[in-house]
């Protein structure tokens, strides 16, 4: 009877594992929960998304073109140039460095230092009227866009020009933006001298003025006898003579050679190694006067 009651033990144990293995389970342990989903890292702030960068890329692409189409029309816009007059200037040397400059398509403004009045008389009596006048272009808010500064020389007119208080205040702050500044005849002397424009310069002037360009640097005296001189921003050049080669110089640094070139052309400018190719062909002697 023991092992009868042994075997039923068994049965019956086998029963009640066999039971409580296909036993529904409990809540906690059935109720489904779907697989937890990293949450996403968090982006580094310092790279910039995608769209940031096309948005960048673009928006630098419109500032350069809108940088290059600003410098096309900067380059294409004429050059503004002031050439001052006064009585007693040099009539060859203005009109020719106005005329020249127009025909390159600067913006030339002839103004008078003449106070209260824009017509002014020259050396050899010719009367010019200027576009405008020193006090409307000198002073407190007055235009210092000024591409180059051209002064014709002539006497007195130089002297005028040179005095001018309000007219020194325009050339020197011209001078020290390190703009292109021009004096022709005695205005280098008379002008720039003076002023201190020409310290550490070469430089020319009408024989008459040559001598008092101390201001110039030994080693480069000798560029006084030369026709036209430019040294960085400073062009100047010796008289009446010289005033077409020294426009068409002005031209040249405003605008190119091939410009000077264009202008020069139509106006059969003379070049100066030119040799004679006629025997009834005129040219003047260039031996020096005795």
């Amino acid at each position: 009877s023991s092992a009868r009651s042994l075997q039923l033990a068994r049965v019956s144990a086998f029963k009640s594992a066999a039971m409580s293995a296909f036993a529904p389970a409990s809540c906690a342990q059935a109720a489904w929960r779907p697989r937890a989903t990293p949450a996403p890292k968090a982006r580094d702030a310092r790279v910039p998304h995608r769209s940031a960068l096309q948005f960048s890329r673009r928006s630098t692409i419109a500032s350069a073109r809108r940088g290059a189409a600003a410098a096309a029309a900067a380059e294409d816009a004429p050059k503004k140039v002031l050439v001052p007059v006064a009585d007693g200037t040099e009539e060859i040397e203005a009109v020719t460095v106005i005329d020249v400059l127009r025909r390159a398509g600067a913006e030339v403004v002839v103004m008078s230092v003449e106070d209260g009045r824009n017509e002014v008389v020259c050396s050899r009596g010719v009367r010019l009227v200027a576009d405008a006048n020193v006090k409307e272009l000198a002073g407190r808010g007055a235009p210092s866009d000024w591409d180059l500064i051209a002064v014709p020389g002539g006497m007195p007119g130089a002297e005028h020009i040179a005095d001018h208080v309000k007219f020194h205040a325009v050339l020197e702050k011209h001078f020290r933006a390190g703009k292109l500044m021009a004096a022709i005849c005695a205005a280098p002397a008379i002008c720039f001298e003076p002023k201190g424009f020409l310290e550490g310069y070469a430089a020319t002037a009408h024989p008459n003025f040559v001598d008092e360009l101390g201001g110039s640097l030994l080693e480069k005296n000798i560029y006084k006898d030369c026709r036209v001189v430019v040294d960085t921003q400073i062009v100047t050049s010796r008289g009446p003579g010289t005033s077409m080669e020294w426009a068409l110089c002005l031209v040249e640094q405003l605008y190119g050679s091939k410009k000077a070139r264009e202008v020069a052309a139509p106006m059969v400018v003379q070049p100066a190694n030119a040799r004679l190719r006629q025997n009834l062909e005129w040219r003047l002697d260039e031996t020096p006067l005795e």
